[in-house]
């Protein structure tokens, strides 16, 4: 009980207290035109206030619900977000910017679904992923299968890279790989595999000349001053200030400068504006949350499938913000990737509750009968 009562603690406490940090870096900035970022701060707080509240909603009703039918759901919710990140490339309801496609707009609603994408293809690896796993009903039973499921994964990465997003690309090929591991794939099958498809995905987007830019400003950034290498120049002054001092919530110079530093830079505007103890709250909530999800992981050891699905909302969590950090460290080129609950993305903070709130109901879930333990579970393949 007590493990159970850590894991949730650990998992929801630091998860509300980025998303309050977040709210208080958006609202604290002031007027400027231009895309979205830091620009109309009360607008931007409301539609993030508004996505963390769903992602709260949408956590609890995945605790309520249990985890056993969001499992049974998984190849619908696949299906879905596929249908939604398909949909970006059709004309009238897709935004194209900045040369990609990765956003849709309903009315007054507008996000990137590839977040939901990420989190369904775990889903469905996990479910599918297990020897004795079924699928959501008998009509697909038959259809259930790793291979299958693995085909499904790498489908939703071909679409992440056709937008082209990378990123979220090599962000769901992690979850992929986690939700395998979970499930009980031995390490020596699996490491080779994901080296094999990481350099893969470096080569094809090498292909891509913006990809290119990038990479030549992160190394050069002083002969790219006015190209990518500006804002490579400008994460490295706010590395400096941040060490030399805070700046004052509000008061940084990184967030005037930024092309997004409400989202892909927030971590950057954090140790500007609230200096090395603020970097280190930050880095420390992820700890606490990654030391949640081991504790939930652990809790489901009777279970593969549950170990696949936790494992897989783990990596959902937490690659990300280790890219984030990364990129704002200046320790990778700049991939535009944000940061769960802290960076502006409404998307991303519902789907980020829904990953917590799985992992929360694997922790209070009970332990499986012996008899189902085994039904759900052959143990690693060799």
């Amino acid at each position: 009980m007590a493990g159970r009562t850590a894991s949730v603690v650990l998992l929801l406490v630091p998860a509300v207290g980025l998303a309050a940090l977040d709210l208080a870096i958006v609202a604290s900035a002031g007027s400027r035109p231009g895309p979205p970022g830091l620009g109309a701060p009360n607008h931007y707080a409301v539609r993030q206030a508004v996505g963390i509240v769903l992602g709260g909603a949408l956590g609890w009703v995945v605790v309520r619900v249990g985890v056993e039918r969001v499992l049974r759901a998984a190849p619908a919710l696949f299906l879905a977000a596929l249908i939604a990140t398909a949909a970006v490339f059709v004309p009238g309801i897709g935004v194209r910017a900045a040369g990609a496609s990765r956003w849709l707009r309903l009315g007054p609603f507008s996000g990137n679904p590839a977040p939901f994408l990420i989190g369904a293809t775990g889903l469905l690896v996990a479910a599918w992923g297990s020897s004795g796993a079924s699928a959501g009903g008998v009509a697909l039973s038959r259809f259930a299968s790793r291979p299958l499921a693995l085909g499904l994964a790498l489908l939703a990465v071909l679409v992440l890279v056709a937008e082209p997003d990378f990123s979220a690309a090599a962000v769901a090929l992690c979850v992929t790989f986690a939700a395998l591991a979970g499930t009980g794939v031995a390490g020596r099958r699996l490491v080779p595999a994901v080296v094999v498809v990481l350099i893969a995905l470096a080569l094809g987007a090498s292909r891509f000349g913006y990809v290119g830019d990038r990479i030549h400003g992160y190394l050069s950034p002083e002969s790219d001053r006015r190209g990518h290498g500006f804002e490579v120049l400008a994460l490295a002054r706010a590395k400096a200030s941040g060490a030399a001092g805070p700046a004052g919530l509000g008061h940084g110079t990184a967030r005037r400068h930024l092309s997004s530093p409400a989202s892909d830079y927030v971590f950057a505007v954090v140790n500007e504006e609230l200096g090395r103890r603020g970097a280190w709250a930050v880095v420390g909530a992820w700890v606490a949350i990654a030391a949640g999800a081991a504790l939930s992981t652990r809790s489901a050891r009777g279970d593969a499938r549950l170990r696949g699905v936790a494992a897989a909302c783990a990596a959902a969590l937490l690659t990300p913000a280790a890219l984030h950090i990364a990129v704002c460290r200046g320790w990778m080129p700049i991939t535009g990737v944000t940061m769960p609950f802290l960076s502006y993305d409404p998307a991303l903070a519902v789907a980020s509750g829904a990953e917590i709130g799985v992992l929360v109901a694997i922790a209070l879930a009970r332990a499986p009968r012996p008899e189902a333990a085994a039904a759900s579970a052959d143990g690693p393949i060799a």
